[in-house]
């Protein structure tokens, strides 16, 4: 039995310097608060006590100099704090900054990068181009991810079973620049479409793993759940319905830790991040980090769980744990045990 937990730790990269150790600065206030977010995570990861975390915005990992590296940071991380999950892998580096890795108690599962796909435009590895119809024209639009998606064997070493993971971070569907604003509805079209292809990709893997016998595991940030924006009604459904699956297939169809989600006082109900409305400046909570799991995925009962610091009953007498959700990151955790 292990548990396993998602985590987007936000900017995670900018307390580490280019040297993968943990960034200095000559102004006590700055030095301050860099140490209050380090500890914040370790807090956040050691009360978890998962045996396996899949981290979205991990550190940078550097291609051209070999200087920056996501493993080494996120080892010396685990060492100075403790944490059991001390181990670290990472699949393709992105192309950018923010990585996607796996930090894991060596003692508990043993884990190693398991790339997928055949040499065809419709399910290449994910470093490669993609063929997706997503504006339904009858004509295939080449995409390409721009960080993709970590795959992973996964051996439990209680009992030596395994099964498939991938840890993902889609495309985001926010609007950043004035020049976007201005062409709101093109840009937000054009982002959904992306994701879509993306999330296209994704399930076409999984389909593969499926295939093969394969248990799945798909978790991460996905930026999208059911019933998030405006832009998601007139395509008339969400990419994480695309991952899911379909539903004439219903042996295939993925399982999610969270309920479907609904409209709250501060946005959709249950969440897993918060964010400014960029047009209305008010806060709002959004599901878009998620563990789905497949039918051959025995989850122990009732053992899936976010741990959002404002709505977790669990948490409701714990303020020290709260504020360090609330200091570590503005995405919160999402876990499952699976036997």
């Amino acid at each position: 039995m292990i548990k396993i937990c998602s985590y987007n730790i936000e900017w995670f990269t900018k307390l580490f310097d280019a040297n993968n150790n943990f960034i200095t600065s000559s102004d006590p206030a700055k030095q301050a608060e860099i140490t209050e977010r380090l500890e914040a995570i370790a807090e956040v990861l050691a009360r978890i006590d998962a045996d396996l975390v899949g981290i979205v915005e991990a550190p940078n990992t550097t291609t051209t100099t070999g200087a920056r590296s996501t493993v080494d940071a996120l080892e010396l991380f685990a060492s100075h704090f403790g944490l059991r999950c001390n181990k670290a892998i990472i699949g393709f580096p992105s192309p950018g900054q923010q990585e996607i890795a796996i930090l894991f108690d060596p003692a508990k599962v043993e884990v190693e990068h398991d790339p997928g796909g055949t040499a065809t435009l419709k399910n290449p590895p994910f470093t490669e181009q993609f063929q997706i119809d997503t504006d339904e024209d009858g004509i295939k639009e080449l995409y390409k991810h721009y960080r993709p998606p970590l795959e992973a064997k996964v051996t439990k070493l209680d009992d030596n079973t395994s099964f498939k993971l991938m840890v993902v971070h889609a495309k985001s569907k926010g609007i950043f620049s004035n020049n976007e604003r201005l062409h709101w509805e093109r840009e937000a079209q054009r982002n959904r479409r992306k994701l879509f292809a993306e999330c296209t990709s994704i399930r076409r893997r999984v389909d593969e793993w499926l295939k093969n016998g394969e248990g799945v595991v798909v978790m991460g940030d996905i930026n999208d759940g059911p019933g998030m924006d405006f832009t998601e009604f007139q395509f008339a459904r969400s990419a994480v319905e695309i991952v899911i699956g379909d539903i004439y297939e219903v042996d295939s169809l993925l399982r999610s830790v969270a309920s479907r989600p609904k409209w709250g006082n501060y946005g959709w109900e249950p969440s897993t991040a918060s964010f400014v409305d960029s047009f209305t400046g008010k806060r709002v909570n959004a599901l878009i980090d998620h563990i789905l799991f497949s039918q051959q995925i025995d989850m122990v009962p009732d053992s899936g769980r976010i741990w959002n610091p404002y709505d977790d009953d669990q948490l409701a007498n714990d303020s020290a744990i709260k504020a360090a959700l609330r200091k570590a990151s503005d995405h919160y955790p999402v876990e499952l045990t699976i036997r």
